[in-house]
This record gives C-alpha cells, structure tokens and sequence, in this order.
C-alpha cells in the first residue's frame, strides 16, 4: 500500500515526509490558492 498527501502545504509535506510516512504528493488548483 502506498500513501499519497493530498496538500500544497510545504510544512506538512517536509514533516511527514521526514517520518517516511508518504510515498508522494498530489495536489490541485484550490489547494495551492489556499496555502498561499
């Protein structure tokens, strides 16, 4: 089983990253617009 972060936050992504708990990022349009 692969786990996928659905965000655009940059600090969410790095933390869990630095766990080995993700295997990739998928994003969209609206949540980059909300993360800034």
């Amino acid at each position: 089983m692969k786990f996928f972060v659905d965000t655009a936050n940059v600090d969410e992504i790095r933390e869990l990253e630095s766990y080995g708990l993700i295997d990739g990022v998928t994003t969209n349009p609206s949540l980059i617009k909300k993360s800034g």
